[in-house]
Formats: C-alpha cells, structure tokens, sequence
C-alpha cells in the first residue's frame, strides 16, 4: 500500500474514491476485489498518523 498526497496531474480514472468526512481515499481496482472489510484510523493532533487495517477474508493466512 502507498500513500500519495501529489496527485495533480494523474490520471486516477482507474480508482474507486472512497468517501471519508476528513481526506479522500483511492483504492486500486485489484485492491479492491480482494477486500472484504478495510479500517481507516486517523490519529495524532500535530503529526497526522494514518493506519489502515485490510481484510481479505483468510483470516491472515498466507496462501502460497
């Protein structure tokens, strides 16, 4: 996962915006497919710190 604050200029027609109150949220069309439920923490007053928790359903397994 990536996080991309400069996205003048690129094309983001592939992505699906995800709607939050504070920020807005492109998720890849790979991504998501794969997501069964996905958590978004903002915290920190100064220094913003972001936590996304991703679930794909296996429950952590790996598949290999």
């Amino acid at each position: 996962m990536s996080v991309d604050t400069n996205v003048k200029g690129k094309n983001l027609a592939p992505y699906r915006r995800v709607r939050h109150e504070d920020f807005r949220i492109l998720m890849s069309p790979k991504l998501v497919g794969m997501a069964q439920s996905m958590r978004v923490d903002v915290s920190g007053s100064i220094r913003k710190r972001l936590t996304v928790d991703f679930d794909d359903g296996t429950g952590g397994a790996c598949e290999i």
